[in-house]
């Protein structure tokens, strides 16, 4: 899977989490961090989406929060990038 495609879909579970949490509805961007840039994210809602992704891409990584690594706050895209290189990582 690359990594537009998991930026895709990381987008696609957030879009919907905000939209059935009845949050009004924004333009997701890979650039945006959720934790800060959305009303109402908050870490429960990372987790949730960090199961969906999970499911969706038949991974099951070492992490439960995928928008918060070493306490810093991610990025859409940099959460993909981090799944691309773990899921590369265990392809090898």
């Amino acid at each position: 899977m690359t990594q537009s495609e998991i930026e895709f879909l990381l987008i696609q579970a957030v879009a919907e989490i905000q939209e059935h949490s009845g949050r009004a509805p924004v333009v997701i961007t890979s650039d945006m961090t959720p934790l800060e840039d959305l009303e109402d994210f908050d870490s429960l809602n990372c987790v949730e989406v960090t199961v969906e992704i999970f499911e969706k891409i038949q991974l099951n990584l070492e992490f439960n929060n995928i928008f918060l690594m070493d306490n810093k706050v991610l990025s859409i895209k940099e959460a993909a990038t981090r799944i691309a290189e773990q899921a590369t990582t265990i392809e090898k």
